[in-house]
């Protein structure tokens, strides 16, 4: 039957009486006829929507599919990026100009922008989730200086991602800037490569879980006895990889070392030691403090205090001195990690889920850590001649109890960052009065740690690079130098957030 018979059927069909039975049927086919139509209009109407937006959005470098995880990106030109002091900023606070931006173009359906949360339908040539206003803004901000010709600053974590452009900013705006990570030889080997940082810079191996370590280095630096002007207590431990995921680094580790690099290493870090070979216990620190006695926990070698199993890579790791797990074919990312295909990991762990070891871990890399590096190197931050010296404590959400919509999952990262926000929340007014700025910042969302089975199917990309989270980060240091010191707070997006 074709269309034209159909419809003649159902005007004989229209002659029939309201109440006639067949009659009924044929207004119940027509009706489900009707509404499955609709329904599959509307969804090919989303589908287009959907398809369209999502094409839009691909043409940014920070929404394209093409982005590279945790790369930096180069940005457009920002209006006033140019000197030490960019007076072109716009106020802290403001959403920037919401005038139409340069390229991009205007979304079918509107979207909530990261930062504000308030809707917007036109995007901009860089930033693919922010609107307009917020784009200007954080554009901005990537390219703020300030002058720190003769400062010293100590960067923990500056190996790679936000604290690597930490510590290249600082060393771009003339610091001296010693920082620490666990594989001191592809650090000097990254900043080699940026090539800007000639001989203002020192590299110091060391594994932040052991406080052995990070005694032995505070000791040291009080030593030497050189005022700090700047403390980013950066490093952190967000997911516990497995130890295949280190082969990579641990094999250049043992290259030979980069010329012209300034590396050493913390009293106890095995990493420039022999592979892998266990130190021994540092001497007690110049306070007396004793060593703990000899006490064992999983992933800890029996007989030794507290020594960490493989230096560099994570306790519990085998010996690898004599053979690497089987990597054949696979490809480290920006990090040096190679891929983990697992369909679980820190981030998904729920309580009942995380090893005692992990949350130790998380809660001496997080919060143990740099509550020693601020406590022990004060006297060299109280010695700067300096009118302000400053402390930033990167940190997360995660660790904010304001935070709406918690979740069950990674509770000793939580709590972690919860104790290093304390620590801000509790010591910045006192510090303040003595001239160091002790802060808290937010890096925003630059690294997605969903397992990547479930990752791959998402098909979505960060707001921001690493870039916007070293900003933000480096922010504090360059308000504070233009005369507005901040201290105490949460910085989330440049703004004051609630604890």
């Amino acid at each position: 039957m074709d269309v034209g018979e159909l419809l003649r059927a159902l005007g004989e069909v229209r002659r029939l009486p309201p109440g006639d039975p067949d009659r009924r049927r044929v207004e119940h086919a027509a009706l489900a006829l009707v509404r499955d139509g609709q329904r599959h209009r509307k969804r090919d109407r989303r589908r287009a929507t959907a398809a369209a937006d999502g094409a839009l959005l691909a043409t940014t470098p920070m929404g394209s599919p093409a982005r590279v995880p945790d790369a930096p990106l180069p940005a457009p030109a920002s209006p006033g990026a140019n000197g030490l002091r960019d007076r072109a900023l716009p106020p802290y606070g403001s959403r920037g100009d919401d005038a139409s931006p340069a390229g991009g173009g205007t979304l079918r359906r509107e979207r909530r922008c990261y930062v504000c949360k308030e809707a917007f339908t036109r995007v901009g040539e860089f930033y693919h989730l922010l609107c307009p206003g917020c784009a200007a803004v954080n554009l901005a901000r990537r390219a703020a200086r300030a002058d720190l010709r003769g400062r010293r600053a100590l960067v923990t974590g500056g190996r790679v991602k936000i604290g690597h452009h930490v510590a290249l900013k600082l060393l771009r705006d003339g610091a001296h800037v010693t920082v620490t990570t666990r594989f001191p030889r592809d650090a000097a080997e990254r900043f080699a490569a940026a090539g800007d940082w000639a001989g203002r810079l020192e590299i110091v191996g060391i594994d932040l879980r052991d406080p052995r370590q990070v005694l032995g280095l505070t000791g040291r630096l009080l030593d030497a006895g050189d005022p700090l002007d700047i403390l980013v207590n950066n490093a952190a431990q967000t997911l516990r990889h497995p130890p295949s995921a280190y082969a990579a680094l641990v094999e250049g580790e043992r290259r030979p070392p980069v010329p012209g690099a300034s590396v050493s290493a913390a009293p106890g870090f095995a990493g420039l030691a022999p592979p892998h070979e266990v130190p021994p216990a540092p001497a007690a620190p110049a306070d007396g403090i004793p060593v703990a006695p000899p006490y064992e926990i999983p992933g800890l070698r029996p007989g030794v205090t507290g020594a960490p199993e493989v230096s560099p890579v994570a306790p519990g790791v085998p010996d690898v001195s004599g053979s690497l797990p089987d990597v054949s074919g696979l490809l480290p990312d920006v990090s040096g990690l190679l891929p983990d295909g697992a369909a679980r990991n820190s981030w998904s762990a729920r309580i009942g889920q995380v090893g005692p070891v992990e949350v130790l871990e998380a809660q001496l890399v997080n919060a143990v850590a740099p509550f020693l590096l601020l406590d022990r190197l004060l006297p060299l931050l109280l010695a700067s001649p300096r009118e302000r010296r400053y402390v930033v404590n990167v940190s997360a959400m995660e660790g904010v109890f304001a935070m709406p919509n918690k979740t069950g999952r990674h509770p000793h990262t939580n709590m972690a960052k919860a104790a290093l926000n304390m620590l801000t929340r509790t010591s910045a007014a006192d510090l303040a009065e003595r001239g160091v700025y002790l802060c808290s910042v937010d890096t925003g969302w630059i690294t997605d740690e969903v397992p990547a089975p479930l990752r791959a199917g998402l098909d979505r990309r960060t707001p921001l690079d690493v870039i916007d989270g070293a900003s933000r980060v480096y922010d504090p240091i360059v308000r504070g130098e233009a005369g507005d010191p901040v201290h105490g707070v949460l910085l989330k997006d440049y703004r004051e957030a609630p604890w």
